[in-house]
């Protein structure tokens, strides 16, 4: 061996460090971080029976390989995990037992002999901090472990100085490797303890002192001290929770205890706040040789998440429940296989039964329900997959009859056959009674409606019939005229406000029916500009009408088309100031008919667009409320280009910039366009007088009438009572009967039938003018014998055309 520098003792140079690194009785062996062996030891070229030139610059594993003869008895990968272990980490790395043959020449050739070893890898980090060399450190504990195995205590013998093996293996070497193996064991133990999930502690003495800890019971107290302390001064917020009579009563007894989901208040936090945690505990007694308790063994779990988690599940439970109350909902399982129905706890609530077979359940059903009942299930399990019914039901604990709505789900197995069926059923009987007195509700609405309506209709017609006379008297001075002209403006604005409400009845109902015609809407959209342009004309609107030249005829109703058409004349005349621009725009396009009406109005806001279409939306009324209306148009023409299989759309810019609102029509193809336009029936068609009879009980009405038809030349006969009618028109029978409905004695249904029974007016033409103008008001009219049936007020147009189909008839 070198010595140090004379110069400076303290000093050990290179050659010193290597000198005592081959002189150092331990073995080492020295590899670069890929492994090639760079160096060894004398005791570790001793151990292995080699020499530092059969080994150093070779693969680690090629100077020590594998027994050929049994490559199962070499634990390489163990050491080679190991290795990379220690080099990835930068920390040393120990196998506690690793089987090695090494390899030994021999007389008759290279043998392997099997030993047991234990190794240290130690990384040696450069100034960067990563590895430059890796040093292992074996330990042959071959004869340890085949003393453990057989337990003889003769393989001692072996390791005595002057044994064969005390060159290798003395004594001191023993006790070494033995140190080395129980350290490791009980650092392993030690890992063990301290990781395990639970939380660990031992409580050594009565006083309950700490003398191990894991760190999932540090976590749990908030890493404070503990060891050496007794738990109630390292833990003094447990005191009085009831901990110290377990320990005590655990240590006294010697008998173990445990508990679950145990309230603890303690610190999670060294200084922090006193929080609730539940843990699930064991105390165990600790005892010595002689069964005497020492110490107690506390273990267990915070099981706070799980505890919380189930509070909150049963939180939810009840909420689910007393929703499922509430609601009178029954949640089911029926078991397809066997029949079984499970249900929600709340059956008997809400059914009034305990849990039966399906079979057994059927027989509570309305005897009248069962086959639709039945006859759903199958639809279902036969490919619908869903199962909907409102059925009636009787329950068993009170005879009283319920309404139940059951939906369900079917669930089928890998094959796709039913296997169960799932789902709720929810008592409806509440929403089912209310629904049963809403609908008598709108009955009596409806007929309040109706009566209303032809109460306000019969004063109309009257009202109607004289501004029509005074329109008609010659020399008539402008100032009457133009009184005529505003009485008969607002009585057909009266009018069509009855009518709106009507319609909204009969479409929230569902009883609007179309008469199906080809019609031409040029044409429609014609008669509609006449009827709007009063209004127009009246707020000093300028109306542009375009027309496309090819054909627009389309399929639907003309009457309930220029409804339409009229409606959005009039709102776009209402809520455009006066001396406004409205422009009408027909054309096709794509096999569709466009009706545009645009105007430059106050236009819409946002919020109010999406609902425009809406019963009784309108926008925000000015003080005067000089647009008027009951919001109920647009509704109506919404509804009415959806059964023409139309759409209907708004659109504007906002507010003072004006609207737009267009329909989409289906079109007809151009031979039943070119039908309808040229079959359209003439108007009041120049000709003789007529002979007419007017039966009404409102004379004013009646006489009205009477004075418009004898201007135009006609011979009026005037009724009052029905019965008076017959033998007068027996005398001198009429062309044309026009007829209230609501008469005395007999209505005008019944007076219909019999003048259509007497042979000289069974060929004259039967017309009711009545208040009544609903659907099935004119279904009773046509069934008894009338040929037209209208509604007062009658129009002039409507009277005209009405002459003109009595003088077809007559002729």
């Amino acid at each position: 061996m070198h010595r140090a520098s004379c110069e400076n003792p303290a000093m050990m140079t290179l050659d010193d460090y290597r000198a005592l690194f081959r002189a150092t009785p331990y073995p080492y062996l020295v590899m670069a971080p890929d492994l090639t062996i760079v160096g060894a030891s004398d005791a570790y070229l001793r151990s292995v029976q080699r020499t530092e030139e059969d080994i150093v610059g070779r693969y680690v594993f090629e100077a020590f390989p594998e027994n050929p003869d049994n490559p199962e008895g070499t634990d390489i990968s163990e050491v080679k995990a190991s290795l990379l272990r220690a080099l990835a980490k930068g920390e040393p790395d120990t196998t506690a037992f690793v089987r090695y043959a090494t390899p030994v020449d021999t007389p008759e050739g290279r043998k392997f002999t099997e030993r047991y070893w234990s190794t240290v890898h130690t990384p040696v980090l450069g100034e960067d901090g990563t590895p430059i060399l890796v040093i292992q450190n074996p330990v042959d504990v071959t004869e340890l472990y085949r003393f453990d195995e057989q337990s003889q205590v003769a393989s001692l013998q072996l390791m005595a100085p002057g044994g064969s093996n005390a060159e290798n293996f003395n004594r001191a070497q023993m006790h070494e490797a033995l140190s080395r193996i129980l350290n490791n064991e009980r650092e392993h133990l030690r890992s063990l303890f301290n990781q395990a999930p639970g939380f660990v502690a031992v409580l050594m003495g009565p006083r309950h002192v700490f003398e191990m800890v894991n760190e999932a019971y540090y976590q749990l107290v908030g890493h404070r001290e503990l060891i050496g302390k007794a738990v109630w001064e390292a833990l003094p917020e447990v005191a009085g929770q009831g901990y110290e009579e377990f320990l005590n009563r655990v240590y006294t007894t010697g008998e173990a205890w445990s508990t679950r989901a145990m309230p603890i208040a303690i610190q999670r936090e060294r200084g922090g706040p006193v929080a609730q945690r539940y843990i699930d505990l064991v105390y165990e007694p600790y005892k010595d040789q002689y069964g005497t308790t020492i110490g107690i063994f506390a273990q267990g779990y915070d099981v706070t998440d799980a505890v919380e988690a189930q509070a909150a599940k049963r939180e939810s439970d009840e909420r689910l429940r007393d929703g499922m109350d509430a609601t009178k909902m029954v949640v089911w399982d029926w078991n397809l296989a066997t029949g079984e129905l499970v249900y929600s706890e709340n059956i008997m609530r809400v059914l009034g039964c305990s849990p039966v077979r399906m079979a057994e359940a059927e027989q509570f059903i309305h005897p009248d329900d069962r086959a639709r009942v039945s006859a759903a299930h199958r639809r279902a399990l036969d490919g619908a997959g869903s199962y909907a019914e409102v059925v009636r039901f009787n329950r068993p604990d009170n005879g009283r009859q319920i309404w139940l709505d059951s939906r369900g789900k079917v669930q089928v197995d890998a094959e796709g056959n039913p296997t169960r069926m799932r789902g709720v059923t929810v008592d409806v009987t509440e929403r089912y009674q209310a629904e049963l007195e809403l609908r008598e509700a709108n009955r009596k609405k409806d007929e309040f409606l109706a009566m209303l309506a032809h109460e306000l209709r019969n004063p109309l017609a009257p009202i109607s019939t004289a501004a029509e006379m005074l329109r008609l008297l010659p020399g008539l001075d402008a100032r009457t005229r133009k009184a005529s002209e505003v009485i008969s403006r607002q009585v057909k604005h009266m009018t069509t406000l009855v009518d709106d409400l009507l319609d909204v009845s009969r479409v929230t109902r569902g009883l609007v029916q179309l008469e199906q015609e080809v019609v031409d809407i040029k044409s429609a959209v014609s008669s509609a500009v006449e009827q709007s342009r009063p209004l127009i004309e009246a707020r000093h609107h300028k109306l542009t009408v375009r027309l496309d030249a090819t054909h627009s005829a389309v399929r639907g109703d003309r009457t309930r088309l220029v409804q339409v058409i009229v409606n959005l004349l009039n709102n776009a005349a209402k809520y455009t100031p006066q001396g406004g621009e409205i422009a009408l725009d027909v054309h096709s396009e794509n096999s569709w008919i466009h009706i545009g009406v645009a105007d430059n109005g106050i236009g819409i806001d946002d919020g109010l667009l999406p609902h425009v279409f809406e019963l009784f939306t309108q926008a925000e009324r000015t003080p005067d409320r000089a647009q008027g209306g009951l919001g109920i148009g647009l509704a109506l023409v919404k509804t009415m280009v959806t059964l023409h299989g139309g759409t209907v759309e708004a659109e504007s810019a906002g507010p003072g910039a004006g609207s737009t609102f267009t329909i989409r029509l289906p079109a007809v193809d151009q031979q039943q366009a070119a039908l309808a336009s040229g079959g359209g029936m003439a108007g009041a068609a120049a000709g003789g007088p007529l002979k007419v009879m007017v039966v009404d009980d409102n004379v004013d009405a009646a006489e009205s009438l009477a004075a418009l038809l004898e201007a135009q030349g006609h011979k009026v006969n005037v009724q009052s009572h029905p019965l008076a009618a017959i033998p007068a028109a027996r005398q001198d029978p009429p062309q044309l009967f026009i007829l209230d409905i609501g008469l005395p004695e007999i209505d005008g249904y019944e007076l219909a039938r019999r003048l259509r029974a007497e042979t000289a007016t069974r060929n004259a033409l039967f017309v009711a003018l009545t208040g009544y103008g609903q659907a099935h008001d004119r279904v009773l009219s046509r069934s008894a014998g009338f040929d037209q049936h209208f509604v007062k007020p009658m129009h002039a147009e409507q009277l005209g055309e009405l002459l003109a189909l009595a003088r077809a008839r007559a002729a």
